[in-house]
């Protein structure tokens, strides 16, 4: 009760204090307050987010105290505020040499030069900063920040390390270790990195969690879901942790318990119409085509501007040979996300199917622009050509997607029935044998789509020679 009173005492007297201040504006006339009482003035309108009334407040302070560090720096902050550095600049270095070991004059210059995108400058003024500062932790996350506005993670990497080795506890910079390790492809050593974090500080349920990033991130999704486990084992309402291991469950096949798990996630958060879309999925890969179509409709409904819900209606309409309807919710999606590959590849194969071949055409051509590296793409739009017998169209297309990924045999698989057709034999038998080479167990994909090839003698003499 004292402390409440206490607080509501000092609330009535800073009250009283920026009242005394507001009549003296209005009144034109100069009263006299002590440091801390304009100090005290200063934050309550920077607090309020009245920045006019604040620089009123700085300039009256500096007024009865033109020589004070402390209100000339925050007249400096205060010019940043407003992009006025140039001259927040003049008055950061003039004061730098009466108090050089303060470090908020060179955090608030680095500020400034990160503003400016002057990185390198900024990560400087920063550094000085850390030599006098008490909270250096702070300080290494700014210049994390910097090194990443350079693309530079690893060295934001270094410095996030810093930074935690301070303060343990400081769940953001966590999570944006997290994702320098990722972004720089660096997914192995986020894995050893956490693992030494936990075993020094082992009921961080967020290290778990982002440990079970790393782990999902190249795969190894069992062991990303025991780390999900142990992030919810610590934190029974960590409503992420249920939702990347239900995806990870989901990724090793293990759909009934993904649904269980997204269900787990619908209990703790607002319902999203992404998580019902995941729980469609699965019920798709379950086979159980009008439980997904239910999940698929509901996320629609929850987020009308969900993509994925409506790419995930169009399929099963697709499937379903409901031409009309499928191309309606496909339309839908690509118009939602227009730069989503897979969704202008799916809407292109069903062009394709429904004998739509112009139209197939131009979709396909939309993912090229997307996605060259796609490695369906150059199989599906190549298939239009050759079903049209222009093979010498579907080849070229078949060699853009060899320029693209050299290493996927199953263009040279592709190549090789493609040049059978056109009458190149010697060059088909010396793709064929490329691919059986790269990988020799997927030689029926030739097989399967040109079928008369499998009385070929020349073919199959080549097929034994690898076997």
């Amino acid at each position: 009760m004292r402390e409440e009173f206490d607080s509501m005492n000092d609330a009535g007297e800073l009250n009283d204090l920026v009242g005394k201040f507001a009549n003296m504006i209005k009144q034109e006339k100069m009263y006299f307050f002590d440091v801390e009482e304009f100090e005290d003035i200063i934050d309550f309108y920077l607090e309020r987010n009245n920045a006019k009334k604040a620089s009123v407040a700085i300039d009256h302070a500096l007024r009865q105290y033109p020589e004070s560090v402390t209100f000339l720096l925050r007249k400096a902050q205060h010019l940043t505020s407003v992009n006025k550095s140039v001259k927040a600049l003049e008055i950061l270095n003039n004061i730098e040499g009466i108090e050089p070991q303060n470090p908020d004059i060179y955090i608030t210059k680095g500020t400034i030069f990160s503003r400016l995108k002057k990185f390198k400058d900024a990560i400087r003024e920063y550094n000085k900063a850390a030599h006098f500062s008490e909270e250096k932790d702070e300080i290494y996350t700014r210049i994390a920040f910097e090194f990443e506005d350079m693309n530079d993670f690893d060295k934001a990497i270094i410095f996030l390390i810093k930074a935690l080795e301070i303060n343990p506890d400081n769940l953001g910079v966590i999570y944006e270790l997290s994702f320098c390790y990722e972004v720089a492809g660096r997914e192995e050593d986020a894995i050893e990195y956490f693992n030494g974090f936990i075993d020094k500080h082992p009921y961080s349920e967020v290290a778990w969690f982002n440990l079970g990033i790393a782990y999902s991130n190249i795969g190894l999704y069992e062991k990303a879901v025991e780390a999900y486990d142990f992030a919810l084992a610590i934190m029974p309402e960590f409503s992420s942790a249920y939702f990347n291991k239900a995806n990870s469950m989901a990724n090793i096949g293990m759909y009934h318990q993904a649904i269980r798990t997204y269900e787990e996630t619908l209990k703790l958060e607002e319902p999203e119409g992404l998580t019902h879309f995941y729980i469609g999925e699965c019920y798709e890969k379950l086979g159980e085509i009008d439980k997904a179509y239910d999940s698929y409709r509901l996320s629609v409904n929850i987020e009308p501007d969900l993509a994925e819900g409506w790419m995930g209606l169009g399929i099963l309409n697709d499937r379903a040979g409901n031409e009309k309807t499928a191309l309606k919710y496909m339309h839908k999606a690509v118009h939602l996300d227009e730069l989503n590959e897979d969704n202008w590849l799916y809407l292109a194969d069903a062009y394709f199917r429904f004998k739509m071949i112009d139209d197939a055409k131009q979709a396909f051509e939309k993912v090229v622009e997307l996605a060259p590296d796609n490695p369906d793409l150059w199989l599906d739009y190549s298939a239009i050509y050759a079903d049209e017998e222009n093979f010498a169209k579907a080849i070229e297309l078949i060699l853009s997607g060899i320029e693209n990924q050299p290493q996927n045999h199953e263009y040279y698989y592709r190549l090789a029935g493609y040049l059978v057709k056109k009458g190149r034999e010697k060059e088909a038998y010396a793709n064929f044998e490329l691919a059986l080479k790269m990988n020799f167990e997927s030689y029926y994909q030739l097989f399967e789509f040109y079928p008369e090839l499998k009385e070929s003698i020349t073919f199959l003499n080549l097929l034994e020679k690898y076997r």
